[in-house]
């Protein structure tokens, strides 16, 4: 071995292979963010969502946030009958807060109230998101059979201005959860006051 080492080309190997090692390992520690020592959502399927398939993995809402958008309106359906016809209708990130171990995504699930061309929302479906962000099912909310006289255009119900002009906050408020993704609030991380933002929880 010491033969080898005084040998202009190993040496010149080893300092390579040090160095190519050194900065795989800086940009791992880079990468790490803070939860990512937390263990990923394990979803807890019901048997329809267990028998379609496909829900017991993560989605990446990053390369693909489509398919995401997709199997919601499939989870939603094969739950909830009644929800047959609706299309997602974007995707509302909230941050973990208080109690709440991961991020979530709600996909608000519409579909077009008479002649107006106004869109109701009918049903919700939440994810969970790891630190890799990978979204996992969570649940499902039926808003057209638990609140059918609410029905509303959008969620969260609301705004950002709106919650910022009721909290009376010079900054804009962030979207968070603690109980359920359903139930957001508007936090405002100056005072720490919230305003609700989502839907109030069937009685």
């Amino acid at each position: 071995m010491p033969a080898l080492l005084r040998r202009p080309a190993v040496v010149a190997a080893l300092v390579a292979l040090v160095a190519v090692v050194a900065v795989l390992a800086v940009a791992l520690a880079r990468s790490r963010t803070a939860g990512c020592d937390v263990a990923a959502p394990q979803p807890n399927l019901p048997s329809q969502l267990r028998t379609l398939g496909g829900f017991d993995q993560a989605f990446d809402v990053r390369a693909d946030p489509r398919s995401l958008a997709d199997a919601s309106v499939s989870a939603a359906t094969a739950l909830h009958s009644d929800l047959a016809g609706a299309s997602a209708d974007g995707l509302v990130r909230e941050t973990a807060s208080g109690g709440a171990q991961y991020d979530a995504l709600v996909v608000p699930l519409s579909v077009p109230a008479g002649t107006t061309g106004q869109r109701r929302v009918v049903g919700l479906a939440a994810w969970l998101v790891d630190c890799g962000g990978r979204a996992y099912y969570d649940d499902v909310r039926d808003v057209l059979r638990t609140d059918p006289s609410l029905l509303p255009s959008r969620f969260p119900t609301t705004t950002e201005a709106e919650a910022q002009a009721q909290l009376g906050s010079a900054t804009a408020p962030s979207l968070v959860w603690r109980d359920s993704p359903f139930t957001p609030l508007w936090l405002d991380s100056q005072s720490g006051r919230t305003v609700g933002a989502g839907l109030p929880q069937p009685g």
